[in-house]
């Protein structure tokens, strides 16, 4: 079994600039990590009339891919990036204090804490479900160990789970399970929603976003 696979989110994309980042940043992976596996999930979910439960539901696919393929591609643990995510350094070295928890994410929300403007939609998780919300920010650079993969994907396909967006569900599931996701301290520098230039080397690690070279 591998020690860790990469899992890169794409969609069904047309425009050549996009397809070039896309192909540009899965690149960077394999150059910085020459013996991990870098594997495209595609998202099909972009060809629905509604866009917006498309938009929301971007993390499904991953989920999809684990159910039908893990046993074809086993690994200890899966790291899961979205296409305008890059990499310039060695994964392990990255997660390096956090590489043996279940569940790493970039950084946790709490409603009890934390302003953000997706708890809103916790009204329309389930109940049971609802006490246990948490968002994990953003749904990019999150390495998941293989038995709290397999436990969490079980549980996450439900209906009732798909109409709030990926960093809420997934949050909220894994805790609901006692996956408590674990922050990595040193992702929120250059992993978040905001642009950070393609040739920012003052840090190295996950970059994100870049969907123009």
């Amino acid at each position: 079994m591998k020690e860790l696979i990469v899992l890169i989110g794409w969609y069904n994309e047309v425009d050549p600039a996009k397809i070039k980042a896309f192909e540009e940043n899965k690149r960077t992976f394999e150059l910085s990590n020459p013996d991990v596996e870098v594997i495209t999930v595609i998202n099909t979910l972009d060809n629905l009339e509604d866009k917006k439960k498309a938009w929301l539901c971007s993390d499904i696919p991953m989920y999809e891919w684990y159910l039908k393929n893990s046993k074809k591609h086993p690994a200890k643990r899966y790291l899961l990036v979205e296409w305008d995510c890059w990499c310039d350094i060695d994964l392990h070295e990255y997660f390096g204090r956090v590489w043996d928890c279940d569940l790493v994410v970039p950084s946790v929300m709490y409603p009890e804490r934390d302003a953000w403007c997706w708890f809103a939609s916790i009204k329309l998780l389930p109940p049971a479900a609802a006490k246990y919300a948490v968002g994990v920010v953003p749904f990019c650079g999150i390495l998941i160990a293989n038995k709290a993969f397999k436990k969490i994907c079980k549980e996450i396909l439900k209906p009732e789970y798909m109409h709030v967006i990926s960093e809420l569900r997934l949050g909220t599931v894994a805790t609901m399970l006692g996956i408590d996701p674990v922050p990595n301290s040193v992702a929120n520098r250059i992993l978040g929603w905001r642009g950070v230039s393609p040739f920012d080397k003052k840090h190295k690690g996950l970059h994100h976003p870049r969907k123009t070279l």
